[in-house]
């Protein structure tokens, strides 16, 4: 009985000593499990990929006359006729003013009597070296001398002519400059003579005599930011509206790009042809121009809460294959509301951190919430 009853408080003991070894082992097991959860963070997962960033950005612009140019005197001369004033219709080739110039009357009479002068010079040398010519089938009846001198003195007669030709084209054409007429089709836009007033190339001129400008059709021009000229080609679709009429949109194309940069604002300025045959547009108004350029090639995307930004880097956190964070420094291009075009040492497919923040530190092990 002693021995079954010795046993009996052998076996409690054990069980007591084993229940208290399995409680504190239990109890160790929790701070190491917290510990462990502590380690671990939850963040969105996301991954990177291959898109379009479909911005669109706005940008003002200016309308300008397709043609537009300050017509000055040629020639020297009094003011005779001003036919057209500010705001009239022109067609190309038609007269705008005349001019006078006595002096150049005179100069050109005189030039072409001294042409007539020297054709009838040049007449005559040519007939006198034909006539030598013919004579010397007789030998002896002409010297070689006199007929080099006759065919010398007729080359310089055919050289004095050509000269007083190119003097008699050189005062007709100074001539058709008192008669200004118009480059191409417009509107007068500027008149600063009236008649009576002297003109001239060689006079200090405060100004253009007429102004004309081609209207029915401009040149909407915008300067676009070296961030977005390269995704912006020809033939590129945008809309604009225009400041002084509200609530109408307009459309057009890119026309023509100029193919640098403008050094003081790092921009390109392109343009956009518009119809005016209304000529409800004035040169000179503004608009607002919508336009949205082609993605960058090779880009990838990321949604922009994953791009970090501090003072000294720029970076994105990707989560490697054994979920510890690594970060990866970027450099951005064209962003949208939510995408935003970055380059950099990823991968299409590569998994980052969606909601990154400024806390989250190299290594440390992510999790998907």
């Amino acid at each position: 009985m002693k021995t079954n009853r010795y046993n009996g408080l052998l076996w409690l003991l054990g069980m007591g000593l084993f229940a208290s070894c399995t409680s504190s082992e239990s109890s160790g097991s929790k701070p190491m499990q917290k510990e462990k959860a502590k380690d671990a963070v939850s963040f969105k997962i996301g991954e990177v990929s291959e898109g379009k960033v479909g911005q669109e950005i706005q940008l003002p612009g200016e309308f300008m006359a397709f043609q537009e140019v300050s017509i000055y005197p040629k020639a020297d001369g009094f003011v005779q006729k001003v036919l057209v004033d500010r705001g009239s219709l022109v067609r190309k080739g038609e007269v705008l003013m005349v001019l006078e110039a006595p002096e150049t009357e005179q100069q050109l009479v005189a030039a072409r009597s001294n042409y007539l002068k020297a054709q009838a010079v040049l007449v005559a040398s040519k007939e006198h070296y034909r006539r030598l010519k013919a004579s010397t089938r007789i030998t002896g009846s002409v010297s070689a001398l006199d007929l080099e001198s006759a065919q010398a003195k007729m080359m310089a007669d055919s050289a004095s002519a050509m000269g007083e030709q190119a003097n008699l084209a050189a005062l007709t054409q100074i001539k058709s400059y008192l008669t200004v007429r118009a480059p191409f089709d417009g509107i007068i836009t500027e008149r600063n003579v009236h008649p009576g007033a002297l003109v001239g190339a060689g006079l200090k001129q405060t100004g253009p005599m007429l102004n004309l400008q081609q209207q029915d059709r401009l040149r909407l021009v915008v300067d676009v930011p070296e961030n977005y000229s390269l995704g912006l080609k020809k033939g590129k679709p945008v809309t604009y509206h225009i400041n002084a009429m509200p609530g109408e949109n307009f459309m057009g194309n890119v026309s023509r790009r100029s193919g640098n940069m403008n050094l003081k604002f790092r921009s390109e300025t392109v343009e956009i042809d518009v119809s005016n045959a209304s000529r409800r547009i004035k040169p000179g108004m503004f608009a607002e121009v919508s336009l949205m350029p082609e993605a960058t090639e090779g880009a990838l995307t990321v949604p922009s809460t994953a791009v970090v930004a501090s003072t000294e880097r720029q970076y994105v956190i990707r989560v490697d294959t054994a979920g510890n964070a690594e970060f990866v420094d970027v450099r951005t291009g064209q962003k949208s509301s939510n995408v935003t075009e970055v380059f950099g040492n990823l991968r299409k497919g590569d998994k980052i951190v969606v909601n990154a923040r400024n806390d989250l530190r190299q290594g440390m092990r992510v999790v998907a919430n």
